[in-house]
């Protein structure tokens, strides 16, 4: 597996966002505040939100070239919180 750099993440982030709701955008990708994580700024419809995940989930993803579902689970819960709360 090659180094995981900030536009390798983003990259593989919106190729599962897409899978997920082909509404939503993925609109960047930080760093976190905690140590080992990633901040991504999620946009559906004229409204964003934001999430945290994990280095190791990432890295378990790419690792198993995509048939890991943690990474799955993680972005589906912020697609769907964003889908929720911003409803109608």
């Amino acid at each position: 597996m090659s180094r995981l750099t900030l536009s390798l993440v983003e990259e593989t982030l919106r190729k599962e966002v897409q899978r997920l709701d082909k509404r939503v955008q993925v609109l960047g990708v930080n760093k976190g505040k905690k140590k080992d994580s990633f901040r991504v700024t999620l946009s559906k419809d004229g409204r964003t939100g934001a999430a945290d995940l994990n280095k190791q989930i990432i890295k378990a993803y790419l690792s198993q070239e995509g048939k890991d579902s943690g990474l799955r689970k993680a972005l589906g819960k912020a697609v769907s919180r964003l889908s929720i709360t911003f409803g109608k």
